[in-house]
């Protein structure tokens, strides 16, 4: 009988060794403590699952041009896709199961567009972003929508003049909402401020209205929220303290941006705006401000990256450089400059993407594409850095994993999607989104699930590491998500929650068995697209663990294979 024992033993261990994971019918699974470590990379990409966005009237425009993309909701689960149409879906990053889809009604006639992400309020509560109405017009306007978690508008904005610039900002109580926005053939640069109870304008100012002769053109927000301090200098000269000192109100940042009539780049300025140490809610009370009293040495497509405590922050600019202030105040010079291989086209040519940092901290580490052709990495203070050569630009922000092992970027025109060491920046592995890819991309907060959005309206989710088996988080959207995560893409359609919004749900995405996006000659641009660069490593079919009932299957298969051996050796004895 001892003999028998030894042989079950053996084979059990056998099954442990080769990573069977068994869970019962009526169990969710090991708890995240004891589940496999989630950070282990695959050696290759495994396509979770993939879905089309299909085009329709109600719905406007499918494409996931700059300014969309895919942006993970606070719950870790879900994420929401916003398109060029102004719609806004919500899906399980894991499974592909779409929940809402949520499509503002026109204003009259006009085509409502987006060019923006979903911004969700710090208090998790709601999201917002920005429609452009009748933009292609002599007189357009925009719009700032908020929606709850459940696809659910809560508020529309009055019409704000001319097109919104980048994404709205949401104040760290939820109570504010900050934008700008361009007028005037967007040459006239106006900040305001929502009250994001119900989206009225709480206050509102423009270039026009403060004297300047040519008007300015803002770019995006960025924004700190409760920051150490604020980064300005005394707003009356002479005054003892700063309005910054001592303030830990939001702060807000943005950039003068190059007008469409601009065909060199000039000098520009940079502004701020922050509540006052004693904010009372009297509107009378607030302004925004110009930083310094000097114009910089470039202008920017992008908002800020403030970090540090609010303390530094870095900035991608034009003529392909970068900028960062670490730790030195913003409305004074900038502590450090670099410049990278100009734009061919277009010398002038400003950083496209928002640069990406490793960590929050004094001494991150920066990585982007420059305005030409190429990746790069720099330390905090830009004495060391690292370029790689692509074959298309970089235009969305990279995605550094959650252990700074490696960072995620694509190249834009060409659709390629890399897997860089975030050391040296050598390729892991890359992979042909196969087409291009304008959108911003996502990441699991356990880095296991990239989602990327192609410029058609294809999404597709990479198993990108090891997924745990883990209890249900709570639900974000009115569903739960599934238990197990979906180990390969399903051939049903993605089912539809009607309920959840009152839009049209007749184009509704599909989740397809593909495992790579189709192919589809591309709809305009400025290039034609190269051909895809074929990956390093072909990318597998499914993960590479099993989950659920194939490992319970296999768990089983083993046991009954030790009952057999144990049968044989006692009939044999």
């Amino acid at each position: 009988m001892k003999l028998c024992q030894n042989i079950v033993q053996t084979l059990l261990l056998l099954a442990v060794s080769n990573n069977v994971r068994f869970a019962a019918a009526d169990d969710v699974g090991p708890s995240e403590e004891e589940s496999v470590d989630y950070n282990d990379l695959l050696e290759a990409p495994a396509t979770l699952w993939t879905a089309q966005i299909f085009p329709d009237a109600a719905l406007g425009a499918p494409n996931v041009e700059a300014g969309n993309g895919a942006f993970m909701a606070p719950d870790g689960q879900h994420f929401m896709v916003t398109t060029v149409g102004a719609t806004v879906y919500a899906y399980d990053a894991y499974s592909g199961e779409k929940k809402w889809h949520y499509q503002p009604e026109a204003v009259g006639s006009s085509i409502a567009r987006s060019h923006s992400a979903v911004i969700f309020s710090p208090t998790e509560e709601f999201m917002v972003y920005a429609v452009v109405d009748n933009e292609n017009s002599l007189d357009p306007s925009s719009r700032i929508i908020a929606l709850d978690m459940e696809g659910e508008a809560l508020w529309i904005s009055d019409d704000l003049p001319g097109v919104a610039s980048g994404n709205p900002q949401v104040s760290s109580d939820g109570m504010y909402v900050f934008m700008t926005h361009n007028a005037d053939d967007k040459s006239d640069g106006y900040f305001t401020a929502l009250e994001a109870t119900s989206g009225s304008v709480f206050y509102s100012g423009s270039s026009g209205e403060a004297g300047n002769e040519p008007t300015n053109a803002y770019g995006p927000i960025g924004i700190f929220h409760t920051p150490e301090q604020g980064n300005y200098d005394p707003i009356q000269t002479g005054a003892s303290i700063s309005e910054g000192d001592f303030n830990t109100n939001d702060m807000l940042m943005w950039a003068q941006t190059p007008k469409p009539t601009d065909t060199t780049i000039q000098n520009g300025f940079i502004y701020g705006f922050q509540f006052p140490r004693e904010f009372n809610g009297n509107a009378t009370d607030v302004s925004y401000f110009q930083m310094g009293s000097f114009e910089r040495d470039f202008q920017s497509l992008t908002p800020p990256v403030m970090t540090n405590n609010g303390l530094s922050g870095y900035w991608g600019v034009t003529r392909s450089g970068f900028r960062a202030w670490a730790p030195k105040r913003f409305s004074r010079a900038r502590s450090a400059t670099i410049g990278f291989t100009r734009n061919e086209d277009f010398p002038g040519q400003a950083i496209w993407a928002v640069p990406a940092l490793s960590n929050d901290g004094p001494e991150p580490t920066i990585f982007g594409g420059s305005a030409a052709k190429q990746f790069v990495r720099m330390n905090y203070d830009f004495t060391d850095q690292t370029t790689v050569p692509t074959a298309g630009y970089v235009k969305t922000a990279a995605i550094v994993d959650g252990d700074d092992r490696v960072v995620y970027y694509v190249e834009s025109d060409t659709g390629t999607l890399h897997q860089a060491d975030f050391n040296n920046l050598s390729d892991n592995w890359n992979f042909p989104m196969n087409f291009s890819v304008d959108g911003e991309m996502a990441i699991t907060p356990k880095s296991d699930v990239l989602i990327v959005a192609d410029a058609r309206g294809v999404i597709t989710a990479l198993q990108v590491a090891d997924i745990p088996v883990t209890e249900s988080p709570s639900a974000m959207p009115a569903d739960a998500p599934s238990v197990t995560p979906s180990t390969v893409p399903t051939t049903s359609p993605a089912p539809v929650d009607p309920e959840a919004t009152d839009a049209p749900t007749t184009a509704e995405p599909t989740v397809m068995a593909t495992t790579t996006a189709p192919v589809a000659a591309p709809t305009g641009g400025e290039e034609p697209e190269p051909a895809p660069i074929a990956p390093v490593s072909a990318p597998v079919e499914s993960p590479t663990e099993l989950a659920g009932s194939g490992a319970a299957t296999i768990f089983v298969s083993y046991v009954v294979a030790a009952f057999v051996v144990v049968a044989s050796t006692l009939t044999m004895m």
